[in-house]
């Protein structure tokens, strides 16, 4: 998609050259979100949610151990009926050990993604108020650019200005 947009705009080039000076501009998107305070207490929120998660599936693992060692060290002893019961109880929580971290990874990114919208939408805001400040034509990320030449500004610190962030 990139390489249409910068191909469709070099052949418009001649054309658009003559009526007004193009203005180009990169901007480091990823370098910025990183920085804005929000993206840190974000991050700082979905770390604990992901702890609270790894506690609680490190006590399911521990009760799984535990069954699991009990059968074993008494296996040879019990009727079949009751070896065969614990062996299914044993699967039952693996099964809903399984699925809790499924759960877990499902609501940690659904989080991830609630959280992390807001700052996104801020920061593309942000971007584009110092794109038409500056009238630009195109604000590419630096990220996605394969050339960088002499006719184009990096704005990352005039948007890092526009959050308010140094």
């Amino acid at each position: 998609m990139l390489k249409k947009l910068l191909v469709v705009a070099l052949l418009a080039l001649p054309i658009c050259v003559s009526a007004q000076e193009l203005k180009f501009a990169t901007v480091n998107l990823q370098a910025i979100f990183q920085v804005m305070p929000e993206t840190a207490a974000a991050t700082t929120a979905l770390q604990d949610k992901q702890k609270k998660y790894e506690n609680e599936l490190s006590k399911m693992a521990e009760e799984l151990q535990t069954k699991y060692a009990a059968i074993t060290e008494q296996k040879d002893s019990l009727p079949e009926n009751i070896l065969n019961a614990r062996l299914a109880e044993l699967q039952e929580i693996e099964q809903r050990t399984e699925n809790f971290r499924r759960m877990a990874a499902e609501d940690i990114q659904a989080e991830q993604e609630k959280l992390m919208a807001p700052i996104q939408e801020k920061l593309m805001t942000a971007v584009k108020e110092v794109g038409t400040e500056g009238n630009y034509v195109y604000v590419l990320d630096e990220n996605g650019v394969v050339f960088k030449g002499t006719m184009t500004e990096d704005i990352t610190p005039k948007v890092k200005a526009k959050l308010g962030i140094q």
